[in-house]
């Protein structure tokens, strides 16, 4: 968060602004942020042009979470003061917030042009061009501030994940332990080591530093009466198994289950509502309790993507075998046939966007317009499998003759999976489509991006998750056109 302006006011400022200026000071001693907020808007309608105030604005704006605002803030000190660095270092990080990613990467540069070699300019810099995929110059940003802060943990880290995403892994690796050597709590750098010796597939580093989410303040511990459990023994134990993080998370490690029922547990898998009828034919699983229904007592408890660390899981004994899940009896869906075509050879089910709200969204979607060339292929009936995820998706892929649309049918991922299983291939993005596929056993390419998900590895088209899954890599960050050439002449093939 931007550091706050507590300079004396000028004094030429008349005085009842600045008596507004020290009233609003005082609530932000005290935490008391909307009535600060309310003093800084009263001392600028006295005087515009009072640059304190409207940094400080901007500043009690962001902490609210109130970025837009910031931005006028920020603007409007800088309209009195155009060289006042540290608005336009505040002005970046509020812009990159809103999402508006060559703004901020043009106003961290204008607050480096200010203050040259600044080292937390020079950090901002460098998150703004890794958002933007221009990785070369993030990471070029990043050696330039550890050049004058040598012992900035931070900017190891950030190093660290720019190495990783350009694909130099074992540069990562080391940047990140750099981190953590400075920091040895540092929760956020223990969490991203994971995700690079993941993605070299070091499972047993791996998971086990995977467990330092829960000390980041965005994974917050669930309570339970119940210990949790650490690996002790489950002979004749009942065990809660409680699902994580989003749907494809807790479709490709539900397999596990099963694995604790060999070892003598009785488990009580809780999942989302939209996964309970499909989670219902793991096996293993003595009971699915959908998430907000009422919990039995236990011996012990466990989160859903903690069992390959208790188990020991490496990348040679994954238990890939499919399918370990299959489509309800019950949620039989009748697959439409597109009109007006005789001579459909191939059925195809597309899913090419993800959760809008995941991290990586930006990079790991597809703009539906990016799958034209596919469409007009001979003999292929594509079928939507995107489920909206937002009102602004609602009517996406209606407009496209040749997506035969869904909408109405798929109600929760048993729907989906009936669907699936009269498919002869699913091709998606890096999505719950994509494992649920994997999982029922089903032939399946995935789109991944550059910089992919430590779960799809590296330079490999194949996947010890899941053997009917095939990987098609970007070759560059954001060029989509490459892999749909390589797709169609594949559907071609």
């Amino acid at each position: 968060m931007p550091a706050q302006l507590l300079s004396p006011p000028p004094t030429r400022t008349p005085p009842a602004s600045v008596e507004r200026f020290n009233r609003a000071l005082r609530f932000q001693a005290s935490n008391q942020k909307p009535e600060a907020a309310l003093e800084y808007l009263q001392a600028l309608e006295l005087n515009p042009g009072y640059v304190e105030a409207a940094f400080n604005l901007g500043v009690l704006f962001q902490e609210m979470g109130q970025n837009a605002e910031a931005v006028g803030c920020y603007r409007r000190a800088l309209q009195y003061k155009p060289d006042f660095a540290p608005a336009w270092g505040n002005l970046g990080v509020a812009l990159r917030n809103t999402n508006q990613g060559e703004e901020a990467v043009a106003s961290f540069q204008q607050a480096l042009r200010l203050q040259s070699g600044e080292p937390g300019v020079l950090n901002n810099l460098g998150n703004a061009l890794l958002a933007q995929q221009q990785y070369a110059e993030a990471t070029a940003c990043f050696r330039d501030g550890l050049r004058r802060a040598p012992a900035n943990s931070g900017i190891h880290l950030n190093l660290g994940n720019a190495l990783r995403v350009s694909g130099r892994v074992g540069e990562a690796v080391q940047s990140l332990r750099q981190a953590i050597e400075l920091r040895p709590d540092y929760a956020e750098a223990h969490w991203d080591l994971a995700f690079a010796l993941l993605l070299q597939g070091d499972f047993s580093q791996g998971f086990q530093k995977y467990e330092w989410r829960w000390r980041r303040p965005d994974f917050p511990r669930r309570s339970f009466a119940s210990p949790l459990w650490l690996g002790e023994d489950l002979a004749g134990r009942m065990l809660l198994v409680h699902a994580e993080q989003g749907a494809g998370d807790a479709i490709q490690f539900v397999r596990f289950v099963g694995d604790l029922a060999e070892r003598g547990a009785r488990v009580l898998l809780e999942c989302p509502p939209s996964l309970a009828a499909l989670f219902e034919s793991v096996s293993g699983a003595h009971r699915v309790i959908p998430k907000g229904n009422a919990l039995p007592e236990v011996d012990y408890h466990v989160p859903l993507l903690s069992l390959p660390q208790r188990l020991g899981i490496t990348i040679g004994t994954i238990p890939a075998r499919t399918p370990y899940l299959r489509p309800p009896v019950n949620h039989c869906v009748v697959l439409p046939f597109p009109r007006d075509r005789r001579d459909v050879r191939l059925k195809v089910g597309l899913a090419w966007r993800g959760n809008p709200q995941h991290s990586n969204d930006r990079q790991r979607s597809i703009p539906l317009e990016s799958l034209d060339p596919l469409f007009s292929l001979p003999g292929v009936a594509f079928y939507n499998l995107q489920v909206a995820s937002g009102p602004q998706f609602a009517g996406e892929g209606t407009s496209q003759p040749s997506l035969t649309p869904l909408k109405g049918l798929l109600h929760d991922f048993a729907d989906t999976a009936s669907v699936i299983a009269q498919l002869d291939l699913v091709i998606s993005a890096d999505t719950s489509v994509a494992h649920l596929a994997g999982a029922l056993g089903r032939p399946a390419w995935v789109l991944l991006p550059f910089a992919p998900d430590w779960r799809w590895l590296l330079e490999r088209e194949d996947t010890p998750w899941y053997p009917t899954l095939r990987l098609f890599r970007q070759s560059a960050p954001g060029d989509w056109s490459a892999v749909i050439q390589r797709v169609h002449d594949a559907l071609l093939a």
